[in-house]
C-alpha cells in the first residue's frame, strides 16, 4: 500500500460536544488535536477546513499503525500574516518512533519555505530555503517526501506542484527507528507560532506500484450514504428508521448494530462532485463506531464493486465513539485503480469482525 490516510476535515466539527459535554476534537482521526482547533470554510464552496490557532494548543498529530522508512505528506495550507519575531512557524513534518529525528517544513515571514531537521529534541536546523514563496492569506498545496538513511537520505519539498527544495545524501536516520508520526502545524508538544489553516491532507509511503510518489494538489471529498445497498444484515436503531439515514447524521442515538461475526451492511453513496477529469487515488471508508459491552469488539471496512467485495483489516473498537478509517486503494473488481464510474457504482459499508 502507498496511500495510507486522508482527511478533508469536512465531516466533523472539533468543537462539537459529545454526550459527556466534551469537545469531539479529532477523536480517532488524529492522536492529538489542538483544543483550540476550529472548523472553518474550506478552499472550495460548501467544504470545510481546519484552523490551528497561534498559541500553546499545538497542531494536528497523526500516528500511523506501523512504522515506515519513507513518507510523503501533502496538504493545502494557508498561513496568517505574521511578524518576524524569531520563532519560525512549522507547517508540517514527520518524526520517528523514538522522537530522535524530526523533519519538517517551515515558513519565513517573507513566504519562503525551509527544510528543517531536529535531532534528539534540539532546535531545528535549517537544511535549505526555497526561492519560491507561499504568500500569506492564500491557499498553497505543500508536499514533503522524507526517505530515511544514514548516508543516502532524501528530503524534498514541493509548493503547488513544483519542487522547490531537493536534498540528497543526507543523514535522515541518525540511528533512529522508523517513521511513525505525521503532524500539521508544530511538532507534538510545541506551540503554534502563527495561525495555520489546513485542508485536503494525504499521507502516503513509497511502496507499491501506485500512489508511491507526490500526488500533487488533491482534494478530499466526503460522500455520505444516500440509500440502502445490497447487504442489510445489521439492525437499525431506532427501528423504523432507514439504515442509511442512521449512519449519516453523526448522532449516537441513531445507529446500526450487529452481534454476529460476518454480518454485513452496505450503502449506496452520493456521487462524486462534477469534475472535468477526476483521478481517484483511493477510497477511505470512515466509520464513527463503538462497542456496546465489555469484550472484544471489532469491525471491518467493506467495499462491494460489481460481483467482487473486499474488507479491511480488523478495527478494534472502544466503549466511546471514535472515528475509524479503512483505506481501499484499489477497486476489488479487477484489482485496478478506481475511476469515477466504478466509484459511483460501488457500495461501501461495514462487516462485523
Amino acid at each position: 500500500m502507498a496511500l495510507l490516510f486522508i482527511d478533508g476535515f469536512d465531516h466533523y466539527d472539533p468543537q462539537a460536544l459529545d454526550s459527556f459535554g466534551e469537545p469531539w476534537l479529532a477523536r480517532g482521526k488524529a492522536a492529538y488535536l489542538s483544543p483550540q482547533a476550529t472548523r472553518i470554510p474550506g478552499r472550495r464552496p460548501s467544504s470545510y477546513a481546519l484552523r490551528l490557532p497561534a498559541g500553546p494548543g499545538g497542531g494536528y498529530v497523526k500516528n500511523l499503525p506501523s512504522v515506515r522508512s519513507a513518507l510523503i505528506v501533502g496538504a493545502a495550507v494557508r498561513v496568517a500574516p505574521f511578524s518576524n519575531t524569531g520563532e519560525l512557524p512549522v507547517l508540517m513534518g514527520v518524526r520517528d518512533t523514538a522522537a530522535n529525528m524530526t523533519h519538517a517544513v517551515g515558513i519565513d515571514a517573507d513566504g519562503r519555505l525551509r527544510a528543517l531537521q531536529s535531532r534528539n529534541g534540539d532546535w531545528f536546523l535549517t537544511l535549505a530555503r526555497s526561492v519560491a514563496t507561499a504568500a500569506a492569506r492564500g491557499w498553497h498545496y505543500i508536499e514533503m517526501r522524507l526517505v530515511q538513511s544514514d548516508y543516502s537520505g532524501v528530503f524534498e519539498v514541493r509548493l503547488n506542484g513544483v519542487s522547490v527544495i531537493t536534498l540528497y545524501a543526507l543523514n535522515t536516520l541518525n540511528g533512529a527507528n522508523g517513521l511513525i508520526t505525521v503532524f500539521l502545524g508544530p511538532p507534538p508538544g510545541q506551540e503554534t507560532a502563527v495561525t495555520i489553516d489546513v485542508d485536503d491532507l494525504y499521507i502516503a509511503d513509497t511502496t507499491g506500484t501506485i500512489n508511491n510518489t507526490f500526488l500533487g494538489d488533491v482534494r478530499v471529498d466526503v460522500l455520505q450514504a444516500q440509500a440502502q445497498g445490497t447487504q442489510a444484515q445489521w439492525s437499525v436503531l431506532p427501528s423504523g428508521l432507514q439504515a442509511w439515514q442512521a449512519v449519516s447524521d453523526g448522532d449516537d442515538a441513531t445507529a446500526i448494530t450487529a452481534s454476529t461475526v460476518g454480518m454485513r451492511h452496505s450503502f449506496d453513496m452520493a456521487a462524486l462532485p462534477v469534475m472535468a477529469s477526476p483521478a481517484v487515488h483511493g477510497v477511505q471508508v470512515t466509520m464513527l463506531a463503538r462497542k456496546t459491552d465489555a469484550g472484544n469488539g471489532r469491525v471491518r471496512g467493506l467495499v462491494i464493486s460489481g460481483a467482487q467485495s473486499a474488507v479491511s483489516a480488523d478495527i478494534v473498537l472502544e466503549e466511546q465513539l471514535a472515528w475509524h478509517t479503512a483505506m481501499f486503494e484499489l477497486n476489488p473488481n479487477g484489482n485496478v485503480q478506481w475511476t469515477e464510474g466504478t466509484l459511483n457504482a460501488a457500495e461501501f459499508g461495514v462487516e462485523a469482525a
